[in-house]
């Protein structure tokens, strides 16, 4: 594994479904299933995976990479797995099974998701027990005609191939990678990309060549995981450096907007933090982190009238962000 980013092996803490009604999460429940994948050196490995059509799962390539026979069980009953289609790069197969009575997920196209939805993950823990996480779609890093979807909402051991979803069920995507550190960034390939999928041909069961995006070496990794980690490590000038690069070779992408000035502003250059989150909210207005970093920005700049009307909007997508700021706000007006 390369840098800082873990395939899902590390335990994280389990947030409350305390509020989120049983009939919901059981109602993800039905169409998500466990992978069990014989691998070409006797072990077995197991991961999960989302019913996305009739005798179709989704699940990631890395589950079934090494196999040479799979399997999908659902409570008591087991069904074979005779073909796959692999995008290894996007690290999203797609088996075909024997018939099975499971109904499929509706699937959401990610054009119509914005950061700051609440976004619901089901799955199972090293492939045995049920786990549920609820949080939010952070962030969209746009990315071959979709998103890799960044969440809040937590994995554990062996979550890979578990599906997100958002408030109505549908599926967003499929949950793949956590970056390592404080932060807590989860990653889901998006559920979009199966259209594309399907039209690739079927292999039987066997070992897959190449390696998903995230595994990459470094300096083939997409922008958005090369300037987070710099970023999750405090590196501020070199996050800054690359952040530019992304700005200008994406200059339409809020994301590189957003990590440049986020850099910037570590750095205390706030003049060139704001102009950088100011084209991010112009790009994307609705983006909570957007909104929350220039409104720190122009707190620590000596502009509170401006860094409240910033506020205002925020709490309009986000409250938690918009108290976080309303306090920056306060004590920047004593001590900035």
């Amino acid at each position: 594994m390369r840098g800082s980013l873990l395939l899902l092996l590390a335990l994280v803490a389990t947030p409350t479904a305390a509020d989120v009604d049983s009939a919901f999460i059981t109602r993800l429940s039905m169409s998500v299933v466990k992978v069990r994948a014989l691998a070409t050196n006797g072990k077995t490995l197991l991961g999960s995976g989302v019913v996305v059509g009739p005798d179709e799962v989704l699940t990631n390539c890395h589950v079934t990479r090494d196999a040479r026979s799979v399997a999908i069980v659902k409570s008591a009953l087991n069904f074979n797995v005779y073909s796959q289609k692999a995008d290894v790069e996007h690290d999203l197969c797609l088996l075909r099974t024997d018939p099975m009575p499971l109904r499929p997920v509706a699937v959401r196209s990610l054009t119509s998701v914005k950061p700051g939805e609440r976004s619901f993950y089901f799955g199972f823990t090293g492939g045995i027990e049920s786990f549920f996480a609820q949080g939010k779609v952070t962030a969209l890093h746009g990315l071959d005609g979709s998103s890799v979807i960044e969440t809040t909402s937590g994995f554990s051991l062996g979550a890979s191939g578990g599906g997100l979803f958002d408030e109505q069920g549908r599926l967003l995507g499929i949950t793949t990678f956590l970056a390592a550190g404080h932060k807590g960034a989860y990653y889901a390939m998006p559920a979009d990309w199966l259209e594309r999928l399907r039209t690739h041909q079927s292999h039987e069961i066997g070992p897959l060549s190449g390696s998903p995006l995230w595994d990459k070496p470094e300096s083939e990794q997409p922008y958005f995981l090369r300037v987070g980690r710099l970023l999750e490590q405090k590196r501020w000038d070199e996050a800054a450096s690359l952040g530019a690069s992304w700005a200008r070779a994406e200059v339409a992408n809020p994301g590189a907007w957003l990590a440049l000035g986020t850099a910037l502003s570590m750095l205390s250059r706030n003049r060139e933090a704001q102009a950088a989150l100011e084209r991010t909210v112009e790009l994307s207005p609705d983006d909570p982190r957007g909104l929350y970093q220039l409104g720190v920005v122009l707190a620590r700049s000596g502009q509170g009238g401006r860094a409240e009307s910033v506020q205002t909007t925020l709490a309009a997508v986000d409250a938690d962000l918009a108290g976080k700021l309303q306090q920056t706000i306060i004590e920047c007006a004593r001590l900035c």
